[in-house]
């Protein structure tokens, strides 16, 4: 029995040492890099109804803004001295949002289209290849961190007497400003901060570009929403727990910022103050002076590099090809994006 469970786990190690090496990254080959443009102009209308459409004289130079940021990106040696991928790299328009922004949205994605030797062949990874995005001018991706409730507008089967297709739409575009801080905050230099592996390039002599948002205006934001959602026994049902919730916070509470926190709370809404509060961008940060073809704020998802550096080992020795991408993220120098930021 002994004998046989010896042979049972050889052949195991002997078959997963097999399969990890199947496929090995051709990290040698020579790549290219292939730049894609389209215009940035003609965004559909946003939450809010209104369209952040710009002139193609805005979008061109636009182009020409976030083609400079891509050079810069290109500097770090994975993407200086190309080797053991292709990689293509698309500029196009982002979402808009004609409240919380004023400079034209836009996006680059880099596709690492990575070599691989594969059962003694090689075979380039097409399909789906791993990928890197930086979004410029635009913070609405965290908007699903709390308060992300869903739209009933057209409802067809509304039982509230209170619902109505314009309250709907209006308090829910109200209530999805909010959310939570997505981490802990932690100012790298001035004009980079970090929230986990979320980096924001911005100018640091502006006002912030998010506010944090009190626990009155919180629940009024939702005790608005509910008063109006379509189904009339979640209107009975929400409406009385969360005003017994507001009920339960002193008046300098009320007027105090709110946070994440309360187990008791449907919305986990706290009056301790912490690392996570809620947040809603701030519209005065933008500078208006400046013409919209302007790079005002950069998002970026960068892991530390205390994380990038066994994702790095682990995806080379497993033949990932996120080995580039993870290559990118650990050599992009963060204050080299500060060069292309708009004053």
């Amino acid at each position: 029995m002994c004998k046989n469970l010896i042979i049972i786990s050889i052949f195991l190690l002997f078959h997963i040492s097999a399969k990890t090496q199947e496929k090995v990254l051709l990290t040698e080959k020579p790549g290219t890099f292939k730049l894609q443009k389209e215009a940035l102009n003609g965004q559909w209308l946003d939450s809010y109804g209104k369209s952040c459409a710009c002139t193609k004289a805005e979008s061109d130079a636009m182009l020409i803004k976030m083609e400079n940021l891509v050079q810069v990106i290109r500097k770090t040696p994975v993407l200086a001295d190309i080797k053991g991928f292709d990689g293509v790299c698309r500029i196009y328009g982002g979402r808009c949002s004609s409240k919380y922004g004023y400079a034209v949205p836009a996006d680059i994605k880099i596709w690492f289209k990575t070599w691989s030797l594969y059962k003694g062949e090689e075979r380039q990874w097409v399909n789906e290849p791993p990928q890197w995005i930086v979004e410029v001018n635009q913070l609405d991706k965290f908007r699903n961190n709390g308060f992300n409730e869903s739209d009933f507008s057209n409802s067809s089967d509304a039982t509230n007497p209170a619902f109505s297709e314009k309250a709907m739409s209006e308090a829910t575009v109200a209530l999805n400003e909010l959310f939570f801080q997505p981490g802990v905050k932690e100012v790298l230099q001035p004009g980079i901060d970090r929230y986990g592996e979320n980096v924001i390039v911005y100018n640091p002599d502006r006002p912030p570009y998010w506010e944090q948002v009190t626990i009155r205006e919180v629940y009024q934001l939702l005790i608005n929403y509910w008063k109006v959602v379509h189904d009339k026994i979640q209107m009975e049902t929400m409406v009385p727990i969360l005003e017994n919730e507001f009920s339960g916070f002193s008046e300098s509470e009320k007027d105090g910022f709110a946070y994440f926190g309360n187990p008791e709370s449907i919305y986990r809404i706290a009056s301790a103050k912490n690392e996570t509060p809620v947040m809603r961008q701030n519209p005065d940060y933008w500078n208006q002076n400046l013409p919209r073809n302007s790079i005002q704020l950069i998002w970026l998802e960068i892991p530390r590099k205390d994380i990038l550096t066994p994702k790095i080992e682990k995806s080379l020795k497993d033949g990932n090809g996120y080995y580039y991408v993870y290559r990118l993220q650990n050599e992009l120098e963060l204050n080299t994006l500060l060069t292309i930021m708009n004053k």
